[in-house]
């Protein structure tokens, strides 16, 4: 399937393909293509015209072009408080991590991001939405040249019409759904998804903890997150400390709107991911563990008790439409025949999650949003990623690990290609007999190592 709709087609034909397209790819990236193919077509104004009523998004009454501005420089210049943690600007490179197989990695050159606490007052937000707007401008988490680092999508975001480098064209309300007298912002377009919660989310309310906080002020969360993430919110909140659930897709004033930057460049939706691109979205690990150990010594208590496994393959779904291993059910045989106990993480509470990587000596899974879970693994754990030959996208997790003293090695195989726009997303296969024998030889040498 194309990654953007055709500029020719009708606008009927442009709703009934969002339409179809929604089950397809999730609500924002079936309408970021619908809103882009639709202003190509007819042009803004109209595309705001048709597009109001197809998007079935509240509060859409109004479209203005808005400059965009850096939440970081307007955090400078304009909060009404101002913690930072540490500063931003500084270079690092990652080394490439360990690989048997074909892959594609490299040491990644990255610049390090402020970490930060700030308070503005009288912001409008949108449920699923990353962007601030205020009477002036729309606020984005960006420092420095970050915003026109690599292609990006700004139309991914729900109340974005059109984007033309900074400027983006925002549908807004006459009367928000919602008023909020203070909270903290932990909303945004990528909460659903359990990788993005994990590596984004939790690290940025770690880095307002850190900051100082108040314990006092309430969190906005998605109302469509699923179960997972409200439990693991609830154990890393401070006792009382309250949760507001933003209505799906709805305009939000908040009075008193504290706000935190993610610990990577993450952008909307990037057109590419080549090793340029995950540079540019790199963690540097040194500050990123440093929130990683936050979060987890907020988990102790409740993870404490031990599940009695030490070898734990943790599963993917075999329905997910990308980057699927296609012969799962032998890998996961072969892991079986070696002590490993088959866990699919959707099927647990977040808490059982968290034990089964806490007291596992032993972690093996395909690549996913599984993989960082263990970055909640104890120090001496040792962890198998499986993978197709595109591994960019794990140097920067393999860091992490070793700063939380887990040690990472990754094992690739055939990729299968399919109709998505990057190799990452590419279906694979592990040949069984060399992961059987993987295993027997990694877990002799963690044996030895113990």
């Amino acid at each position: 399937m194309s990654d953007k709709m055709t500029e020719t087609a009708s606008t009927s034909e442009l709703v009934e393909r969002l339409e179809a397209e929604i089950p397809l790819w999730g609500y924002l990236p079936a309408a970021m293509r619908f809103k882009q193919a639709l202003v190509a077509s007819v042009g803004i104004e109209e595309a705001f015209r048709v597009g109001r009523e197809a998007l079935k998004v509240p509060g859409l009454d109004i479209v203005r072009a808005r400059p965009v501005r850096s939440l970081y420089e307007a955090a400078k210049q304009e909060a009404v408080s101002l913690h930072e943690l540490w500063g931003g600007g500084n270079p690092f490179i990652l080394p490439p991590p360990r690989v048997i197989g074909e892959g594609n990695d490299v040491p990644l050159q990255g610049v390090n991001r402020a970490a930060y606490l700030a308070c503005f007052t009288n912001v409008a937000i949108r449920g699923r939405s990353a962007v601030l707007l205020t009477e002036t401008d729309a606020r984005v988490d960006f420092e420095r040249d970050e915003f026109s680092r690599f292609p990006d999508n700004p139309e991914y975001d729900p109340g974005i019409l059109h984007a033309d480098g900074r400027t983006f064209w925002t549908m807004e309300p006459r009367e928000h759904t919602l008023t909020v007298d203070e909270a903290f912002m932990l909303s945004g377009d990528h909460t659903v998804d359990f990788g993005h919660w994990i590596i984004e989310y939790l690290p940025k309310y770690a880095i307002a903890a850190l900051s100082g906080l108040p314990h006092h002020v309430p969190v906005l969360v998605d109302e469509r997150n699923p179960a997972a993430h409200r439990q693991s919110l609830e154990l890393l909140l401070p006792r009382g400390t309250g949760i507001i659930v933003v209505p799906h897709l709805a305009p939000v004033l908040v009075r008193k709107l504290w706000c935190a930057p993610v610990p990577a460049n993450i952008g909307f939706y990037p057109t590419r991911f080549d090793a340029e691109i995950w540079g540019h979205r790199a963690r540097e690990p040194g500050g990123f563990t440093t929130l990683i150990r936050e979060i987890a010594s907020r988990f102790e208590n409740a993870t404490a008790e031990p599940t009695g496994w030490d070898r734990v393959f943790i599963a993917r779904k075999p329905h997910l439409t990308k980057k699927k291993l296609l012969n799962f059910r032998e890998i996961e045989a072969a892991a079986q025949a070696r002590g490993f106990r088959i866990v699919y993480p959707e099927e647990l509470s977040f808490i059982d999650q968290l034990r089964l990587v806490r007291h596992a000596r032993h972690i093996v899974g395909p690549e996913g949003s599984g993989t960082y879970l263990t970055f909640f693994a104890r120090p001496g754990t040792r962890v198998c990623v499986l993978s197709p030959p595109y591994t960019l996208g794990l140097i920067d997790i393999n860091a992490i690990l070793a700063g939380v003293g887990v040690d990472l090695t990754i094992l690739t195989g055939r990729e299968s290609r399919n109709e998505e726009f990057s190799p990452f997303w590419y279906d694979y296969e592990i040949q069984p007999a060399r992961f059987s024998e993987f295993l027997g030889d990694w877990l002799a040498d963690g044996a030895h190592a113990a």
